[in-house]
């Protein structure tokens, strides 16, 4: 198979920039013109928010359950076990239907222990449980 070269090597394969340049130009030109309208503050009112006076629900019962490094429950600075808790927010519920469990966990403990908790929590009938860091 014999390759024949091309007749005249005076045709060389070139790039025409004159429709590049042309774009080029009409995008210069949309730019141009759409950037001071973009750049024009937008007269705007927006909702302040008005400070409402919080009353806080007094109750006879605000527990704070601690959960400890080690597993171990606290309710009111009383150790307690898992089974001891849910009995105690029990009473606490049927004493006061309105009471509030304030639950904190240490640092480092563990996710099931304070999982388990809120589970019992949430066995004895307590609606209201806020979460403390």
């Amino acid at each position: 198979m014999a390759f024949s070269a091309p007749a005249s090597r005076s045709e060389l394969a070139e790039i025409n920039i004159t429709p590049l340049v042309d774009v080029m130009l009409v995008l210069l030109v949309i730019f141009m013109v759409t950037a001071p309208v973009l750049s024009r503050p937008i007269e705007t009112l927006l909702p302040q928010p008005v400070p409402h006076p919080v009353k806080p629900v007094e109750t006879l019962n605000d527990l704070v359950l601690r959960v400890g490094l080690s597993g171990t429950y606290t309710l009111d600075d009383r150790p307690l076990t898992l089974a001891e808790l849910r009995a105690q927010l029990e009473d606490a519920r049927i004493t006061d239907p309105r009471t509030v469990l304030h639950v904190e966990a240490a640092e480092g403990a563990d996710y099931q222990q304070l999982v388990s908790a809120l589970a019992q929590a949430e066995a004895s009938g307590i609606d209201n449980i806020v979460m403390r860091y």
